[in-house]
């Protein structure tokens, strides 16, 4: 076996092996460690390599055994480490003149850990002083430039393997990290999608049921007051009330359509508009309130997002009004300006047990105009009542 192919199994038996565990991993490392030190210490005393130097000796298996135990310390001192091996090296070759090249293992090993769990400027600084302590060898000893010039390349070597190992360990663990906060990033998305939906299937139900529920139960209550003295007019408004129950029925059924087939092969209903706010306003008028509704500016067609929330806001508005306010009239006003839609409601009743925004209504109402970009603004009004005023963007879910 040459030497360059005892150093290379040894540095590759110093590889982190993936799926391998760390114990086994060691003792593998060791396994090979011994065997190439016992090659080569065997290689050296039956061998000579010149006809000058000392004989292996027990003070050499000392020397060798120091530089090797040195070695368990190498990632908590790994400098300390190298300088053991480098002075190991230095008695070895140049104090006590031994032949055979064992002591080299030490000392690459320890020169591949500094670069392994360092930094690159240890690993430039280390190179270089090991390779300055090679020239002064050559210099004060006088030996030949060829053997500092191996020495220097077999340092470099060590240092530049350890780099390589501690660069892809890096990339390894970087790329891992990634992974990781990929995963996190997508498990938060998921949330925050579900989340979202959740509150949207709550809108559209508490705006679905909310209005036409309390039309039904003011109409009721007219119903069961007029029944004896005026059956006509509560014949009148218990048909507003299964009028009132079918649409919801409808609107209804079609939401849950669309929840039981997320492949979109449920009927949908179509989306309300702004001109389904004429007949939000003849259900109150209905439930007793006179209502009016009145339009500025010039009108013209609108992204359906901006018209859905657009009647929505006047929806739970006016459930307000039929609900809370003890109104006996309410206002509807549409504007349309250059770069928003203005909605507001106003009634000339008491302001609602939610006017401060806890209520489930207006945190809606609220939700559904910050999608849009738009600003909600409600409270009551002097001298009485209260009003809700929406401002949508013209170019919102264009």
């Amino acid at each position: 076996m040459a030497e360059g192919d005892c150093y290379l199994c040894l540095m590759a038996a110093f590889r982190r092996p993936s799926g391998v565990s760390v114990r086994w991993r060691q003792l593998a490392a060791a396994a090979v460690y011994l065997a190439v030190v016992a090659f080569l210490v065997v290689e050296g005393r039956s061998e000579p390599l010149t006809s000058q130097g000392r004989s292996h000796d027990a003070l050499s298996f000392v020397i060798l055994a120091v530089a090797s135990l040195a070695l368990l310390l190498r990632h908590r001192a790994p400098l300390l480490v190298a300088g053991v091996a480098v002075a190991a090296l230095v008695v070895w070759r140049d104090v006590l003149d031994y032949q055979g090249r064992a002591i080299n293992i030490p000392f690459l090993v320890a020169l591949y850990t500094v670069a392994l769990t360092g930094s690159v400027r240890r690993t430039v600084f280390v190179g270089t002083g090991v390779s300055l302590i090679a020239v002064a060898r050559t210099v004060i000893a006088g030996s030949g430039w060829i053997a500092a010039t191996t020495s220097i390349g077999w340092t470099i070597s060590a240092l530049l393997f350890g780099e390589g190992m501690r660069a892809r360990a890096e990339f390894a663990s970087d790329a891992d990290s990634r992974a990781r906060r990929a995963e996190a990033d997508r498990e938060r998305e998921v949330e925050r999608r579900v989340t979202d939906e959740r509150l949207r299937i709550a809108r559209e139900l508490h705006d679905v049921i909310a209005h036409t529920v309390s039309v039904m139960t003011v109409q009721t209550s007219v119903a069961a007051d007029v029944l004896g003295d005026r059956p006509d007019e509560a014949r009148e408004a218990l048909a507003t009330v299964r009028s009132a129950s079918r649409e919801a029925n409808r609107e209804l059924r079609a939401l849950v359509g669309l929840l039981r087939s997320p492949e979109g092969g449920a009927e949908l209903a179509p989306v309300p508009c702004l001109a389904d706010i004429t007949e939000l306003v003849r259900s109150t008028e209905n439930a007793g309130i006179a209502t009016d509704l009145t339009w500025s500016g010039r009108r013209r067609s609108l992204p359906s997002l901006v018209e859905l929330t657009a009647y929505r806001v006047v929806q739970e508005a006016l459930t307000n009004v039929v609900r809370h306010a003890e109104a006996s009239r309410a206002r509807v006003c549409l504007g349309f300006r250059e770069e928003e839609l203005l909605v507001e409601v106003a009634d000339d009743g008491t302001a609602p047990p939610s006017a401060n925004g806890t209520g489930f209504g207006l945190h809606g109402m609220a939700e559904r105009v910050g999608s849009l970009g738009g600003r909600l603004e409600h409270g009551p009004r002097a001298p009485a009542g209260f009003g809700v005023r929406a401002h949508l963007p013209l170019d919102a879910g264009s």
